[in-house]
Formats: structure tokens, C-alpha cells, sequence
């Protein structure tokens, strides 16, 4: 066994408690930050409740008699334009063959 003189140990225990205090100290903030992360984590949570970043679903209004019979006049008469503009195109790729027709009989002639 060795012994140690009395500055030595007192140096050593002076050491030891400052080490033990900065330990303490350092315990102390990593329970605070700690605390902190939690709060801006339960805050953060709460705010992302009240306007989530996706939009919640909205149920469909009940369809009533009169609902589906306007969505069908709207259809039908969608229907009705198309076709009329599918007769005029089809008429004017008519005419387009019929003239390119003419000018590669002329050009051939």
C-alpha cells in the first residue's frame, strides 16, 4: 500500500468534486434539453392537429332526385355537342381527302 501526500489527495478530492459538478451540471442540461424537445414535440403535434398537412375528406352531399336528373341534362347534352363537332370534323376530313385526292390526280394527270 502507498500513501499519498496531503496535497496530493487534496488536489485529487478537489478533482473529483469539480468533476462531479460538472457531471451534475451536465446531467441537469440534458434533462432540460430533453424537457424542451418534448414540449416543442407535443406543441408541434398539436399544431399539425388543427391544420393537418393533407386535407381531411369531405363526405359527398346526398344526390337527390333533381341532382341526378341536371347531372344528366349536363351528360346528354355534352353528348349532343361532341357528336355535332365529331359530324363537323368528320365532314371536314372529308373534304381535306376529297381536295387531296383532286391534287394528286392533277399532279399524276
Amino acid at each position: 500500500m502507498r500513501l499519498v501526500s496531503a496535497a496530493k489527495y487534496a488536489a485529487l478530492q478537489s478533482l473529483q468534486q469539480r468533476t462531479a459538478r460538472d457531471l451534475e451540471a451536465a446531467e441537469k442540461l440534458a434533462a432540460n434539453r430533453l424537457g424542451t424537445i418534448t414540449r416543442l414535440r407535443s406543441d408541434l403535434a398539436k399544431a399539425e392537429d388543427g391544420s393537418p398537412a393533407t386535407p381531411l375528406p369531405q363526405p359527398e352531399a346526398a344526390v337527390g332526385d333533381a341532382e341526378l336528373r341536371r347531372r344528366l341534362q349536363l351528360a346528354e347534352r355534352t353528348v349532343r355537342e361532341l357528336t355535332e363537332r365529331l359530324g363537323q370534323m368528320q365532314a371536314t376530313h372529308e373534304a381535306d381527302t376529297r381536295e387531296l385526292h383532286d391534287l394528286r390526280q392533277g399532279v399524276t394527270s
